[in-house]
């Protein structure tokens, strides 16, 4: 899949993918970029190198710490070109939309359908950082959530920080799982040279969300698919859980 997006090329960009079984937590398929040997680093995991920005896929987690916070995906807000938010405990952001599109007023799964950043900027305010850090967390993001000072910025809603293909496909797949995380593990059974199995991937998941508010999550994200800005992922495949 990505040698069909991406050529080998010297100068084509690096990429990674990470696959995995939701029912299990099992990787099924994993690209860490062109060449671990020459590169010395694996993108998909982070060893070697360092994680990537996410960008607006960590504004799910924005959305499930405000459905959790009991946030209703039917409240509106208004969606300007941009918006200034130092005196909200956010010095000196003042973030904008894609192209600085202004967007009227909308609800949540309006806003998470068309990515409004300045509508997510101000759910982050509303429902604190800490709060999208801890959810993140919770579904399976390990990599460092604070500034180096300690705090979680508020630009968290964005995707500002580095994480990695793998921990976001974690957390994923926690949101595909209804709300139960299942630790991503590449073994699924280790067998000695008789065949006797040593060791056997076990792992039942724990549940971290509410079903019911993870679907609400989920209901909100396939809008994106349908009708919104990820549209041309529609191939008409049916979300079940």
């Amino acid at each position: 899949a990505v040698e069909e997006s991406l050529s080998l090329e010297p100068t084509t960009p690096q990429a990674a993918l990470v696959a995995i079984d939701v029912d299990n937590g099992e990787v099924r398929a994993m690209v860490g970029g062109k060449n671990f040997a020459r590169q010395h680093v694996n993108l998909a995991t982070g060893d070697g190198g360092t994680g990537r920005q996410s960008g607006s896929s960590f504004k799910a987690f924005t959305l499930m710490a405000a459905i959790e916070d009991g946030i209703s995906l039917n409240t509106v807000f208004n969606g300007p070109s941009q918006v200034d938010l130092s005196d909200d405990g956010c010095p000196g952001w003042e973030p904008s939309n894609y192209s600085d599109s202004g967007f009227g007023t909308m609800n949540l799964v309006s806003a998470t359908a068309n990515s409004v950043n300045t509508i997510f900027a101000q759910l982050v305010v509303e429902v604190g950082p800490e709060d999208v850090a801890e959810v993140a967390r919770r579904m399976g993001i390990r990599s460092r959530l604070t500034t180096p000072e300690g705090a979680v910025p508020c630009s968290i809603t964005l995707g500002t920080l580095e994480v990695t293909p793998l921990e976001m496909t974690e957390a994923f797949a926690t949101f595909a799982a209804g709300g139960v995380r299942r630790p991503a593990t590449p073994v699924h059974s280790i067998k000695d040279a008789d065949g006797n199995v040593l060791e056997k991937n076990r792992h039942k998941g724990r549940r971290v969300l509410d079903e019911n508010e993870a679907l609400q999550a989920v209901y909100a994200m396939e809008n994106v698919v349908c009708c919104g800005t990820g549209s041309a992922a529609n191939d008409g495949l049916i979300y079940e859980v």
